[in-house]
């Protein structure tokens, strides 16, 4: 909220994971007695409000908590949630021990917990609940597996109908915002309820600037652009980056970078695998030496020159990829350090992004920025990865082809 005007709420994905409630000013507690026994399970809600309902919409209300989202617990109004929870931490029978709460998320269910987690530090631990939510969330189900392959589908749509129009939209003089509004369109009516993040709409040079969003520029048709853009569907992300020639084709010089990420970009795609040994931080160690035997190939760095690898880091300054799920950079308590497991899905992002400014860079890259991102679902048993947004053209030739054919 900004002043009186209300901006959409997006639900702490750990409560949306564990029990699917969406409404703001929620609470979802377990209860799990330290001597044994099984766990019970609260949620805390605002109760149904018919005066607040004329202008916000009906509330599911403790009874619609109740009833549609936590059957097998018990459903609270949020202001009873001081005098429930502290008779659970007393119970002498439950003898509870360890505290889970994460602070600082929502002011007003701080403030109304403070008193009593103030007095259950005494006695107890307090950690944050991610140290248990988040390895359960790590590794997709089935059913999480069939929404990412769809949220990836709208999403990869959504860009292919993107870069098809983003040619005449050059043409025209529009600017980049046009092509962010375009993908956002694409996404909602492939059924999406938001974008998972904001777009990053980068023409020309803008591509240099990792994270640009003002996307507020005039595209220019002999420039490239590089978007990255997701879709969250049900909660679950896709993460998407694509780079194309809005003149339809691809200059020599363009050609011979953009080759140069993509061929980092398969080659770690077909090393994500479940294989015990492989993680993260093992992959992105290798697309560091692949980009560096790229651009001594190149011509940008030179063999043997002792500052290479330091420069080659300077042009390709980020990871490799990271988790993703209901968060785009999901499950960070999870170190980059975990092996890789069947079920996990990660992003494979390679780029160079080459400074205008740069004297040690020659001429003709400069100011191009490149980056090729895909969404990656680890398998068993050896398989292969599932390349989620496959269908969003990646290999030069392939992209030509769908400019040509708007």
């Amino acid at each position: 909220m900004s002043h009186d005007v209300p901006f959409p709420h997006h639900q702490d994905t750990d409560l949306s994971y564990l029990c699917g409630f969406l409404e703001p000013s929620s609470l979802l507690a377990v209860v799990k007695p330290a001597s044994g026994g099984s766990a019970r399970w609260r949620l805390f809600v605002k109760p149904s409000c018919p005066d607040e309902a004329m202008w916000d919409g009906p509330r599911a209300g403790v009874e619609g908590a109740q009833r549609h989202f936590l059957p097998d617990g018990d459903a609270h109004a949020l202001h009873d949630a001081p005098k429930v929870l502290h008779a659970d931490l007393h119970s002498a029978a439950d003898n509870v021990a360890e505290l889970l709460y994460a602070p600082k998320y929502n002011p007003e269910i701080d403030a109304l917990l403070r008193p009593m987690l103030d007095a259950a530090a005494k006695q107890r631990v307090t950690q944050p609940p991610d140290r248990y939510t988040q390895p359960l969330r790590l590794r997709k189900s089935a059913a999480e597996q069939a929404l990412m392959r769809r949220s990836a589908a709208v999403c990869t749509s959504a860009m292919r109908d993107t870069m098809q129009m983003s040619r005449s939209a050059a043409s025209r003089g529009m600017s980049e915002g046009v092509l962010a509004a375009s993908f956002e369109f694409g996404i909602k009516l492939g059924g999406a309820e938001r974008l998972a993040y904001p777009c990053v709409v980068a023409g020309g040079a803008n591509a240099v600037t990792l994270h640009y969003m003002h996307n507020d520029a005039p595209l220019r048709p002999e420039s490239m652009l590089l978007m990255d853009a997701g879709a969250s569907l049900h909660g679950y992300c896709s993460d998407l980056t694509r780079t194309w020639p809005l003149n339809g084709r691809y200059s020599a010089e363009q050609r011979a970078l953009y080759d140069a990420v993509l061929d980092v970009n398969e080659r770690i795609i077909a090393r994500a695998v479940a294989d015990g040994q492989t993680t993260l931080n093992s992959l992105h160690r290798l697309s560091i030496q692949y980009t560096y035997e790229n651009l001594i190939a190149l011509g940008i760095l030179r063999a043997g020159d002792r500052h290479g690898l330091r420069r080659c880091q300077r042009y390709y300054p980020h990871a490799i990829g990271h988790w993703l799920g209901l968060d785009v950079h999901d499950t960070p308590a999870i170190t980059s350090s975990t092996p890789l497991e069947a079920g996990m899905v990660i992003t494979v992002e390679p780029g160079l992004y080459f400074p205008t400014n740069d004297p040690e860079l020659p001429d003709w890259c400069k100011g191009i920025g490149i980056r090729i991102e895909d969404d990656v679902l680890v398998r068993a048993d050896g398989a292969p990865p599932e390349v989620l947004t496959a269908s969003a053209p990646k290999r030069a030739a392939d992209v030509e082809a769908l400019m040509a054919a708007a």
